[in-house]
């Protein structure tokens, strides 16, 4: 009866609105003038509305009590937090030509007595191993606070079955007992200024461990204080660095970077302290929508580095760019590896100095890159890159002069099906590597020629959610060293990958190759195949 008495007030009212209209229709039609109202429908009208202002009282039966919604931190969190995984599997597996290796070992069992054939390694010729791997990072956005924000993100891999030392799969994954590493990778929280905070606003205080970015990347558990205004911009960092592989005598890690901004120019200045200090100067100016110059100088340990000027070109339409790099490697004095190679190393299971490939030699170098949009099917580029020692004798295994071209195109003929071709030729200046003052001197030794074919297609199915590609290289290399010296040694491998995509937060995807080996560098190995399969996950 309720719901019926409703729907007889709404119809009633309905009808006496449509009323007047339906007799203003009828008086335009006519000639006659409209008639004066009636006095029985002002009265409908009175009865119908009594006090327009006060709502009609409801109807008690459609009372319903409603119970108050109250949100706790649970229901709070999962509205502020992010969370992204990556897992997946690592098969490998080598296949041998039953030929000894390079320095004569074998495949054989240890023995009472010495082997003519070359020496025993079983080891050495493992056929398969299986890895894990996952990548974990989430945080929050402004959960109990707009103003603070966390992120920590983690890295854990592991054999599933063992690796033996020597084995051809033996990686830094191995120097780790019992084969299994779990890092943290990063773990801080931001504190963040709000406009109504005055000096503060735009302002951001990290906590924990973290990167930083500027003159070299600083990698440490502290803090950072970042400022961001219209003009300038400046960040200020210290900390005790973090490392999983050594343990260096000097910890104590800090920095600072500078910009400021005019116009389309900016200036920008960033050093890093740790053992040495590093310096780095650099000025970017937008002339137009279509010219960009930048220039950069560097120091390291009070000694002057690099300079460097970078200009780029970009038609108005967006299908041509070009860039021109030129810099000047002043002293030897900038490092090749890394900077934090000065340290000094207290790990007792590092008996061996860590990895110095030495310092750069004074050198030029020129950098063209070139980028083309034919047409809506067509796209190429090419980079070459030429560097020149200013004295050929300073020359080592890891820094020499040489040329280096790359040209690509993408094809895309129709049906969703993309075709990708790269060629790559480095030719490297080195001297005769039969000169050698000592046994033992490798500054000659190395590649000579390298050249590089691939090709790739690949292919979206179901508007993006599935795709796949498959291609494939072909490898010549050129090398040298005091003994030897071997033209196109040749390498060769297939490729592909898949994924598809199974809601907007999942993802699988598979990934195969086989490769060839260099018969010259480990004869005994005649190709290797790897398997990747995985799932990434985000909320």
């Amino acid at each position: 009866m309720g719901k019926l008495s409703g729907y007889l007030y709404q119809l009633s009212v309905c009808v006496l609105l449509l009323l007047p209209v339906a007799s203003s229709a009828q008086a335009t039609l006519g000639s006659e003038p409209p008639p004066a109202p009636s006095p029985n429908i002002a009265a409908a009208w009175g009865g119908v509305l009594q006090n327009p202002s006060a709502p009609p009282a409801s109807d008690p039966a459609l009372a319903v009590s409603q119970t108050t919604l109250e949100t706790g931190l649970a229901g709070d969190f999962l509205n502020h937090v992010f969370l992204e995984t990556r897992t997946e599997y690592v098969g490998t597996q080598t296949e041998f030509s039953g030929q000894p290796t390079l320095t004569g070992v074998i495949n054989a069992p240890f023995g009472p007595v010495a082997n003519p054939n070359g020496v025993p390694d079983p080891a050495v010729f493992q056929p398969n191993t299986n890895t894990m791997y996952s990548f974990l990072n989430w945080g929050t956005r402004g959960w109990l606070s707009n103003r603070i924000n966390t992120n920590f993100s983690f890295r854990y891999q592991q054999d599933i079955t063992h690796t033996d030392q020597g084995s051809p799969a033996m990686g830094l994954l191995q120097t780790f007992a019992p084969n299994r590493e779990v890092q943290l990778l990063s773990g801080y929280i931001d504190v963040g200024g709000q406009p109504s905070d005055g000096f503060f606003s735009d302002s951001r205080l990290r906590l924990g461990r973290q990167d930083v970015y500027g003159a070299e990347v600083a990698s440490f558990d502290g803090a950072s204080f970042n400022m961001n205004r219209e003009h300038f911009s400046y960040t200020l960092y210290g900390g005790r660095r973090f490392t999983y592989y050594s343990d260096p005598e000097q910890r104590a890690i800090g920095g600072a970077n500078f910009i400021f901004r005019y116009g389309g120019a900016a200036l920008e200045y960033d050093a890093l302290f740790y053992v040495k200090a590093n310096h780095s100067f650099s000025y970017r100016q937008q002339f137009s929508p279509s010219w960009f110059l930048a220039g950069n100088f560097r120091m390291f340990g009070g000694a002057p580095t690099e300079a460097s000027v970078d200009g780029l070109w970009s038609a108005r339409d967006g299908k041509t760019s070009v860039r021109l790099d030129v810099s000047q490697e002043i002293t030897n004095k900038n490092f090749v590896y890394d900077y934090t190679g000065i340290a000094l190393d207290l790990d007792p299971y590092n008996r061996l100095q860590r990895l110095n490939l030495g310092a750069f030699a004074p050198h030029s170098q020129v950098v063209i890159d070139a980028r083309r949009v034919i047409s809506r099917w067509l796209r190429v580029g090419g980079t070459a890159w030429v560097r020149q020692l200013n004295r050929s004798a300073e020359q080592s295994a890891f820094d020499t002069s040489f040329m280096d071209y790359r040209g690509s195109a993408q094809i895309f003929p129709g049906g969703k099906v993309t075709l990708s071709l790269d060629y790559h030729l480095r030719n490297s200046d080195r001297s005769n590597p039969s000169k050698a003052v000592t046994f033992d001197d490798i500054s000659a030794a190395g590649e000579t020629r390298v050249q590089d074919m691939s090709v790739e297609i690949g292919r979206s199915f179901a508007e993006g959610r599935f795709s796949l590609n498959v291609g494939g290289f072909y490898r010549l290399l050129n090398f040298q060293d005091s003994a030897v010296s071997t033209n196109n040694a040749n390498d060769k491998g297939v490729l592909g990958n898949a994924f598809l995509k199974l809601d907007q937060r999942t993802r699988i995807f598979v990934e195969y190759d086989l490769d060839t080996d260099f018969p010259v560098y480990r004869p005994d190995i005649q190709n290797t195949q790897t398997l990747r399969v995985g799932m990434t996950w985000r909320y």
